[in-house]
């Protein structure tokens, strides 16, 4: 059977209470006040200058950034990610992220946890993501606890407990997360952090193969074809082999490898690809 591994695709006052004051004190004070308040405007201006490499809404995005808005900060953080209305500049998208994901907001920490787990224009660092990843999945999003689920599965970054996997995967799964349903599928397969059950690991993958996650559907069409967890059956195998090689060209290029083999499992594979031919 073919098993893939689980999916890798952020104002002080002061206050003087001044009771008598010479009129001399009191003009040398209002005149280093008013000089004391033009420097700090002046500073808000140069802070507040937008970039001139900035277009569109990404210019209205860094005005709002850092005033401390931390949604803006994200938009921020994804154009310059992108190169949208912004110079692509994956150091000025951590930079934001960053800011936004210190006030706490979910996509934020998830897209720097992807960041640094993909090394996608940094040095890949499995610790900093899994940090991230704990972050967002602490407060409910489904892709972050797939994603911590899969740093215990591997030990990315953290070390292999797959019961921790399992305990992630279920809680993305529980919210209707394909992803999060086919990893759990994929460890009762296995009997990896829950007990080996292939009835209870075709079920979860039945639940991922219909929202058109391929590789459940590819699990799926390997549980028909082997008999396990469902009665074998050649044509649903085909059905979601079918469904899965739509979406990727490797599972014809596996089908026929098995084909190739002989014996029973090359006699189904090659049944497999008449029924997908047809």
């Amino acid at each position: 059977m073919f098993n893939l591994a689980p999916l890798r695709a952020g104002a002080k006052s002061l206050n003087k209470n001044m009771k008598r004051i010479v009129f001399k004190q009191f003009l040398s004070i209002l005149v280093l006040s008013l000089i004391f308040a033009g420097n700090v405007e002046a500073k808000k201006k140069a802070n507040t200058k937008i970039p001139a490499d900035l277009t569109g809404k990404t210019r209205e995005y860094y005005i709002q950034a850092i005033k401390g808005d931390d949604k803006a900060q994200l938009m921020l953080a994804h154009s310059y990610q992108e190169g949208e209305g912004a110079p692509k500049d994956i150091t000025k998208a951590i930079h934001w992220y960053t800011k936004a994901a210190q006030q706490g907001n979910v996509i934020a920490q998830f897209n720097l946890g992807d960041i640094y787990d993909s090394g996608n224009g940094v040095n890949q660092d499995f610790a900093k993501a899994a940090h991230w990843y704990r972050k967002a999945a602490d407060q409910g999003d489904a892709m972050a606890q797939c994603s911590l689920g899969n740093c215990y599965y591997n030990g990315d970054g953290l070390q292999v407990d797959y019961n921790q996997a399992a305990f992630w995967f279920r809680k993305a799964a529980m919210q209707g997360n394909a992803v999060g349903q086919r990893c759990l599928g994929i460890c009762y397969d296995e009997g990896k952090g829950v007990p080996h059950d292939s009835k209870i690991a075709v079920e979860w993958y039945e639940k991922a193969a219909v929202q058109g996650d391929a590789v459940a559907q590819f699990n799926l069409g390997s549980s028909y074809a082997n008999g396990e967890g469902v009665k074998k059956d050649l044509k649903k195998a085909a059905e979601w082999f079918k469904k899965a090689a739509s979406q990727d060209d490797n599972v014809i290029e596996l089908l026929e490898e098995a084909a190739k083999k002989g014996g029973r499992d090359g006699k189904d594979a090659k049944e497999i690809l008449k029924e997908i031919s047809k």
